[in-house]
């Protein structure tokens, strides 16, 4: 109450035009301030995972500020995590628009330095994925696909809940000197780590739209990813081209095959690498903050 109250002071202060909400608590408190407030601020609200990884109450709470008339547009960073919010009432559904992630101008130069000194590996063997040790990212069937892929080297940048977990399956299945848990790193550190990869792997059961995909892709890295929705949704570029490989996320041997066809095929490897790059492209901040430009003018 004490935060709602603040904001509600903000609001009849500040009177902002118009203001952008990230987070579930905040597309659901920053409404009702505005609304209580008495002013005219349009709102604008994002999704950026499927609501059904809320909390109940707040999900169920987001549907009813979300049909307030201060709600201009309700954000999704992809069309998947759109398609979750199917459930909620018409009037709410009506808001909906997808606008696609990006990586801020300092990234994306950071990137683009360390593409331009990347050179090929041979024999290549390094594999890379980036996220926290946890339930979602499904690190476990890398773990059994390493397994099967004895001259591979997997680097995970990340830490949290499962890490203990996931160690000692690595050991059980006899892979923990190639599998590399660097803990949670710096973001410039996380990019140079990438940036000296083969292969970027990403066996998500679910995503948003994952950054760490597009920074992947800016390095030209062959991407490697569940074929779940939104992942299938991340690695196709606007113009309907796949440009990564993706793997049923329970399939430990389609996945080392698919990682293997990589590592062993130069075709295969190049032609990935150009797609990733393709991918890149149009996933730019420069297109992002052009879409939320236009929500903006919006009258």
């Amino acid at each position: 109450m004490q935060l709602l109250a603040a904001l509600v002071r903000f609001f009849r202060k500040e009177r902002p035009d118009f203001v952008l909400t990230a987070m579930p608590a905040a597309n659901v408190i920053v409404p009702l301030a505005a609304k209580l407030a008495g002013v005219k601020t349009r709102c604008v609200i994002s999704h950026h995972t499927p609501v059904m990884t809320y909390n109940r109450l707040l999900n169920a709470a987001d549907g009813i500020i979300g049909r307030l008339a201060n709600v201009q547009t309700i954000v999704s960073v992809s069309d998947t995590v759109s398609r979750s919010l199917d459930g909620k009432s018409a009037g709410y559904r009506a808001k909906r628009r997808t606008i696609h992630n990006a990586l801020p101008p300092r990234i994306e130069a950071r990137l683009a330095a360390l593409a331009s000194t990347r050179k090929p590996a041979s024999p290549r063997h390094k594999l890379v994925a980036t996220g926290r040790l946890a339930a979602q990212k499904n690190y476990p069937v890398l773990i059994r696909a390493m397994a099967l892929l004895p001259d591979a080297i997997a680097y995970i940048v990340g830490s949290g809940p499962d890490e203990i977990e996931l160690k000692e399956l690595a050991a059980n299945l006899g892979v923990t000197d190639r599998m590399v848990f660097l803990g949670q790193l710096p973001r410039e550190e996380t990019l140079s780590v990438l940036a000296g990869g083969d292969v970027f792997v990403q066996p998500s059961l679910f995503e948003g739209h994952s950054l760490a995909l597009i920074e992947a892709a800016v390095l030209r890295l062959p991407l490697v990813v569940s074929s779940v929705p939104v992942q299938v949704e991340g690695v196709t570029s606007e113009d309907g081209q796949l440009c990564g490989i993706v793997v049923d996320p329970h399939d430990e041997v389609g996945l080392a095959n698919a990682i293997r066809s990589l590592l062993e095929d130069d075709a295969q490897y190049d032609s990935w690498t150009a797609k990733a790059g393709h991918l890149a492209s149009t996933a730019t901040f420069d297109r992002m903050m052009a879409a939320y430009g236009r929500v903006v003018g919006r009258e």
